[in-house]
């Protein structure tokens, strides 16, 4: 792949990545697809709710998902003493998958590719600066590009739109904590939730025969309390009820892996030449099982967005960061409101300052 002009450059090959550089090819956008190496190989984010499919559809992927495991709802022990159970078919809807993280990633970027898009992996951008009518970059392993429009799909730090001197709001400082097992429990194609003093556990099987473990805890706490220390995380795992009856935990963990799980969004959804899709966007709270969901959704939303910008019409792109706008104050109060409904530890500081959370507004 020699150095060009490309009318879009995509700085992430995640799911919102791959999905934008995907749609725009269908609209005739001649893309190239940035992703920097993998800073772990060990992954979350496996929860992908029904309507996945139906996005993958849209964007003209033959996916096969029965190779990942049905999921069909969430038991959770949460503001209430008996686990709840919150299946998909009571809402009208088929089930979702808890994914093969790795797979599916792999899954999309092999589509992408097939697409068109060039891609290049295990690679970054070193440089940006404006140019006339685009954006000259400095792109790892390629050298200097040119680009008329420039996509952040880089997560929750909003690594290129930060570049450009737009801000990140954070709303909290909530973590997982992470690590797999092998799932000898019960757990039976369901998400798992258990609340506690200090935030929340997460489980689920995975198609591997291992199971996914998480603790959200806010990162104060978890440094407090040493959660990251895998005996200490053994320890409050076995304080637990539900987790601990579906899922004994092990006699010991080799490591506890941290990652960001904050909510938060950019200040700006999109400007002259550039936009925001998935996390880089907004990242929400884990509770939501939503991010695969909402990375390939927002792909969608900005495709014919950026295309509009390569037109020279900013209507779309007006209309995608409304969009944008709306769904993070509809999150908030959802998020908000699940929050409040645990009462049982309405003193302790994790819960205290969701309790204490604003009302969403526009």
């Amino acid at each position: 792949m020699s150095a060009k002009h490309y009318d879009a450059l995509v700085a992430g090959a995640g799911p919102a990545g791959c999905a934008v550089a995907l749609a725009l090819q269908k609209l005739g956008v001649d893309t190239l697809l940035v992703d920097r190496p993998l800073a772990q190989p060990f992954r979350i984010g496996e929860s992908a709710t029904p309507d996945v499919a139906g996005l993958l559809e849209r964007l003209g992927i033959q996916h096969d998902l029965a190779r990942h495991r049905p999921y069909h709802g969430n038991l959770a022990l949460w503001g209430a003493e008996t686990p709840q159970l919150d299946h998909f078919l009571f809402r009208g809807r088929g089930h979702g998958w808890h994914l093969d993280r790795a797979a599916f990633d792999r899954m999309l970027q092999q589509e992408t590719m097939a697409s068109g898009v060039a891609f290049l992996g295990q690679s970054g951008l070193d440089g940006i600066a404006p140019a006339d009518g685009g954006w000259r970059l400095q792109v790892r392993g390629l050298g200097e590009t040119f680009a008329r429009v420039v996509v952040d799909a880089g997560g929750r730090r909003s690594p290129l739109a930060s570049r450009l001197g737009v801000a990140r709001h954070r709303l909290d400082r909530l973590q997982a904590l992470a690590c797999h097992v092998d799932a000898t429990g019960e757990l039976s194609g369901y998400s798992l939730v258990e609340s506690c003093p200090y935030g929340w556990w997460y489980a689920a099987a995975l198609p591997d025969g291992r199971a996914l473990v998480a603790l959200m805890t806010d990162h104060d706490l978890a440094r407090d309390l040493r959660l990251e220390q895998p005996d200490a995380f053994l320890s409050a795992w076995r304080g637990t009820r539900l987790l601990a009856e579906r899922l004994p935990p092990p006699q010991g963990i080799e490591a506890i892996h941290a990652f960001a799980a904050h909510s938060g969004c950019a200040s700006r959804a999109a400007g002259p030449g550039w936009l925001c899709v998935g996390d880089a966007l907004m990242g929400l709270d884990p509770l939501t099982s939503s991010g695969i969901s909402g990375a390939l959704s927002d792909a969608l939303a900005a495709a014919p967005a950026i295309a509009g910008m390569l037109d020279g019409d900013a209507s779309l792109a007006r209309s995608y960061a409304r969009r944008a706008n709306d769904s993070f104050s509809r999150y908030l109060a959802e998020r908000r409101q699940h929050y409040l409904l645990e009462t049982r530890w309405r003193d302790q500081p994790f819960w205290r300052r969701r309790g204490a959370l604003p009302p969403a507004s526009g």
